[in-house]
Formats: C-alpha cells, sequence, structure tokens
C-alpha cells in the first residue's frame, strides 16, 4: 500500500491511504492557517474561523447537526494548531458519503448573523478567561523566544483581537484561507473509489478558486541562533525550569529530530527521565515537545523542581546534553522501534496515520511514499548523525532558559557559569 493524490476538477487536491481491512474511515480537512501567520490585530482568527465554521455547517443542517452526529455513530470536529487548522470526521466505513457531506461544508459560505458571531466570541472569550496561558511558562517563554514575530501571540487569541472580528472579517478570511491551493483533504481507513469520486464532487459543489498556498515559514527572530547570555525568571513561589533550543529545520529532517528528541525524553530509558528522575529524584515526572516549521523549530522540555536542586538540574542537563554529542553512544539506544518495528501499526490507528503523513509529507513536505518508506528513513539513521545533530543544536547560542521561581534567591551567574558548558 503507498500514499495515493487526486486532484478534484477545480483543482483541489486530496490524498489517501486505504485500508480495506479497517471498518472505519477517517476524513480531514488541513488549512494552513494559524498563528504562524497572523499579527496583533488578527490574533486567534484561525481558530475563531474553527469555531464559526462548526457552528455555520449547524445551522446549514438547520441546527440539526449533532443529533444526526449522535444517531449516525459519526465524530465531527476541528483543532487549531499554530500553523494549521484540520477538521475531521469519522464512522463506520457505510457512513462514509454523510461524512464527506459534512466536512464538505466546511467550504460552505458562512450564513450566520451577528448574534450567532457573538455567542461563539463568548465562548472563546470564556476559552481565553479559564485558560492558563497568561500566567504560564509557556507563553512567558513564547515572548521571548518569538519576540516581535507572530509566533510569540497565542493560538486562541487574545480578547482585544478578538473584540475586532466580526461576520464581515470572518467571512474575507474564509475567502483568503478556504481556497484549493492552500488547503487538501487526506483520507485514511476503509473506503472506495466511487466514495472518493463522491467526495471530490462535493469539494468542487462549493466552488472555491485556486488562490494562495501558505508557506509554513515561520518569522525568524534576529536573535534566533544567537541568543542572549542571560536567564529570564518568572517570579513565583514554585520552581520551574524550561529549556528551549532553536533548530534548524533546513539542517534536519522531521525523522532526525524526532529521534533526537525521543533519546531524550521518551520512551521508558529516555536520557534526561532516568538520570534526573528515576536515579536523582530531582522530579518526578519532564514534558517538552518539538516545534517546528519548514525553517525553524525548537525543541523544548520543562520540569518542576525544589528551588535548593536548580544548580544540579542545570549540571545534569548539561552533562547529559553533552554527552550525545559523542559518537560513541550505543545504536541501540536511538529509540527506533517505535518508528520501525512497530511501523506497520500505523494501519491499525486512522487517525493517526491521517494527521501523520498528512502534517509530514504535505506540511513539512518529507516526501514519504508509504509507510515502509517511512519506517526505512527512520531505520537509516545512525547514532553519528544524531550526535552531529546534538553537536549542532544543544549549544549556548541556541538556548534559552526561562524559569519560574524566585528571582531574589536564584543565582543567575551561577547558571549561565554552567549553561556556558555547552560551547
Amino acid at each position: 500500500m503507498s500514499e495515493i493524490s487526486y486532484q478534484t476538477p477545480g483543482g483541489t487536491r486530496i490524498y489517501c491511504y486505504k485500508n480495506p481491512a479497517l471498518h472505519s474511515f477517517y476524513i480531514s480537512l488541513f488549512v494552513r492557517a494559524g498563528a504562524v501567520y497572523e499579527d496583533e490585530n488578527s490574533a486567534g482568527i484561525a481558530h475563531f474561523l474553527e469555531h464559526v465554521s462548526i457552528r455555520n455547517v449547524n445551522k446549514l443542517y438547520s441546527y440539526g447537526l449533532y443529533s444526526m452526529l449522535d444517531r449516525e455513530g459519526i465524530e465531527f470536529n476541528a483543532t487549531t494548531y499554530s500553523d494549521l487548522v484540520q477538521f475531521y470526521v469519522c464512522g463506520a466505513k457505510e457512513k462514509f458519503a454523510k461524512g464527506a457531506e459534512i466536512i464538505s461544508h466546511v467550504l460552505s459560505p458562512l450564513v450566520l448573523d451577528s448574534s450567532e458571531i457573538s455567542a461563539e466570541r463568548r465562548r472563546i472569550k470564556a476559552e481565553i478567561r479559564e485558560s492558563d496561558d497568561k500566567s504560564s511558562l509557556a507563553s512567558f517563554t513564547s515572548d521571548i523566544v518569538f519576540h516581535d514575530t507572530p509566533l510569540a501571540h497565542s493560538i486562541i487569541g487574545t480578547n482585544k483581537a478578538i473584540d475586532k472580528i466580526g461576520v464581515k472579517r470572518l467571512s474575507e478570511y474564509a475567502a483568503e484561507v478556504l481556497v484549493s491551493d492552500n488547503i487538501f483533504f487526506y483520507v485514511t481507513g476503509s473506503f472506495t473509489d466511487d466514495d472518493i469520486s463522491e467526495l471530490s464532487r462535493l469539494i468542487d459543489s462549493h466552488g472555491i478558486s485556486g488562490g494562495e498556498k501558505a508557506s509554513n515559514l515561520a518569522l525568524v527572530p534576529t536573535d534566533y541562533f544567537n541568543r542572549a547570555d542571560e536567564v529570564y525568571i518568572k517570579n513565583t513561589d514554585i520552581t520551574v525550569m524550561r529549556f528551549t533550543f532553536d533548530v534548524d529545520m533546513t539542517a534536519c529532517t522531521v525523522a532526525e529530530s524526532d529521534l533526537l528528541y525521543d533519546l531524550l525524553l521518551s520512551g521508558y530509558n529516555s536520557r534526561l527521565f532516568i538520570e534526573m528522575s528515576e536515579n536523582r529524584g530531582i522530579f518526578y515526572d519532564i514534558s517538552g515537545a518539538i516545534e517546528r516549521y519548514r525553517n525553524i523549530g525548537s525543541l523544548y522540555f520543562y520540569f518542576e523542581l525544589k528551588e535548593k536542586d536548580v544548580y544540579e538540574a542545570a549540571e545534569l542537563v548539561v552533562d547529559i546534553l553533552n554527552s550525545l554529542k559523542d559518537e560513541r553512544f550505543a545504536d541501540a539506544e536511538c529509540m527506533k522501534a517505535a518508528y520501525v518495528d512497530n511501523s506497520y501499526m500505523l494501519y491499525d490507528d486512522v487517525r493517526e496515520l491521517n494527521f501523520t503523513f498528512a502534517y509530514d509529507n504535505h506540511v513539512m513536505e518529507q516526501g514519504y511514499t508509504s509507510v515502509e518508506d517511512r519506517k526505512n528513513r527512520y531505520a537509516d539513521i545512525t547514532s553519528s548523525r544524531l550526535a552531529q545533530l546534538a553537536r549542532m543544536i544543544f549549544v549556548r547560542k541556541n538556548l534559552t532558559l526561562t524559569m519560574k521561581g524566585s528571582k531574589s534567591k536564584t543565582d543567575s551567574g551561577r547558571l549561565l557559569e554552567i549553561l556556558r558548558r555547552l560551547g
């Protein structure tokens, strides 16, 4: 089996990965939109459109969408990321036509009136209020790492920006981003050629135009790859340390960055967890992620600890990161099993296969032809290559250290001396 590409007569791309052995389908509509493309005045507009689009579909069904979903056993929802909005519908394979009909209505013009937009605005403002984003270390860090660029803004936006967005602006924005060159559909699970033909017909029935494709290139802050020799502390009663490293995504692949991250943070034997939690008990758990665009990325991790353990923790982190720069670590440590030994398990999960291939192939443009091709890309990565990437990424000029803690009790100079050992 391999990925198959279709194009509707109107120019919209549909990518498919079929598995007739399954009993379900999964259709996603991906829109290249999000915080990476927004400015201060439009912060949160992609997330607003996500909310409004589902409300709009409900109105097109005379407000009977939700009862229909329950009746048909179909799931329909959406998620906004910093560079992408994903609408998705899934259910039993016999319900493919109904799912295709539902998700195609996302492309319909907005028919909501101002009172309905206001109701959705109130929901989003409640989401902003209920989130801890403003007080979080993540928000504090984003303001520093991505200062003066769109990625400093929250995905859900601000009250000030949301208040300025009405029916007219949302309709204009939908016309900008819901165009054939800026969207694509990804279909996984069990379906027929006739199902894809029907999906194609439904897409084109909305008469969307070609438009412009967003680039998935982030605006690069002026000090990226040349960070200030500074520790940034948010004054609080608890102590949390966050290490954020700039990554040049033009110099490594998604697969390589996955394995480097996993070596540090994922799995039962990840280096940071084993040494700092299992062996030393400095913290119970550690969290992190890789935020990636086609040009740059951030690899970060954070943990809560006792104030007295800050310097020991910094020394351990530096020692562990420096140890990865040594090509002599065993190839068996490379955490490949999830991607190589377990590669075909993707076939069993229509949701995960859908997002993985859509994102890796058509956002990050990795060019996998099949699950087997993806498996081989991971299998071919050597410990020597991961060590090379560690030497490139885990250096002082790429690091931003942010903390929650006591400004008066934290010796920033002592921390900086430790961090400079990264080279």
